[in-house]
């Protein structure tokens, strides 16, 4: 009797599964986007991105360390009531300007963490668009050792 529970109780969790609505789609930036990826300057990557740089600072809370101690990973979260259809990270201490890129889902809850990599001590920026216009705001982060070379 127990593994008839079971297995009609997996049957239902399978069906669901399978029957769920999908609505999640990913754009390659890398691909749509070539020369944001060579940019060296953040507004350079701001621009190719967003079509300008004209931003309003605020309205988004970035935390990151004032020092960190190994350049390799560091933590670097960030969250916004805005309805943000874009999300966009970057700093000025590699070559590469923009670090990554999120396209934000019709009512999403916007509190991403991620870690990065810096060779030097640099401004990590982080930059939302919402109906078209531009947010942001920016933190220096003190590297004090490891960088990306080690």
């Amino acid at each position: 009797m127990l593994e008839r529970r079971k297995f009609l109780g997996l049957s239902v969790l399978a069906f669901g599964v399978a029957t769920a609505p999908v609505n999640l789609s990913a754009v390659n930036f890398r691909e749509t986007k070539p020369n944001l990826w060579k940019a060296t300057k953040v507004d350079d990557a701001i621009k190719e991105l967003f079509g300008t740089t004209t931003a309003t600072k605020g309205k988004i809370k970035l935390k990151a360390p004032d020092i960190a101690e190994n350049g390799a990973v560091i933590p670097v979260s960030f969250e916004t009531d805005l309805k943000a259809s874009k999300i966009a990270v970057f700093q000025d201490a590699n070559p590469e300007s923009a670090v990554a890129v999120f396209d934000i889902p019709d009512n999403a809850i916007i509190d991403y963490g991620i870690r990065i990599k810096m060779a030097e001590t640099g401004t990590v920026t982080v930059v939302a668009q919402e109906n078209g216009k531009l947010y942001k705001v920016s933190k220096l982060v003190k590297v004090t050792i490891g960088g990306c070379g080690g």
